[in-house]
């Protein structure tokens, strides 16, 4: 059982982390070759009979160094930014056909209304409740001065205990 709990949390984990994972692994293998190629470096500039340029090697080093961290960051910073933007367009997709019905819905329940004020001949007053609650399921709840939940029902209810 923990070995199915490790392989969907690794999975889930996957899914969501994949390129900072990807660009992490990418970033030390890349200080590591980098490391590696500056100590063949000064291997071979202690084989020389002059060795030169030991100093500037570091400062190389630590600079690439830096460098690739630079990248790492700015890349992660691009990539969450790209996938946030994608996100919203695609809420917004999703959400278009639902703003749809709600504009077919809220045209059938105007003209609908349209035709009782007609019928009716509401006052002004009330006229305006009527358009404040058709286009406003909650307008009701709104108005009132206390809301109360469930379990303040039952809270007070129940009865209290008498020593």
């Amino acid at each position: 059982m923990n070995k199915i709990i490790n392989i969907i949390l690794s999975g889930l984990l996957w899914r969501k982390y994949k390129f900072f994972i990807l660009s992490l692994i990418l970033l030390i293998a890349f200080i590591f070759v980098v490391g590696q190629v500056h100590l063949d470096y000064l291997r071979f500039n202690d084989r020389q009979e002059t060795p030169g340029n030991v100093g500037l090697s570091f400062a190389v080093k630590w600079a690439v160094w830096a460098l690739s961290i630079v990248v790492f960051l700015m890349a992660n910073h691009f990539f969450n930014k790209h996938k946030k933007h994608q996100k919203e367009l695609e809420s917004e997709q999703s959400n278009s056909a639902l703003k749809k019905i709600l504009q077919w819905k809220s045209s059938l329940s105007s003209s609908e209304n349209s035709e009782e004020r007609k019928a009716q001949k509401l006052p002004n007053e009330e006229l305006g409740e009527a358009t404040e609650s058709s286009s406003d399921p909650f307008a009701a709840i709104r108005k009132k001065d206390k809301l109360r939940s469930y379990a303040d029902v039952i809270i007070e209810q129940k009865p209290t205990k008498k020593n």
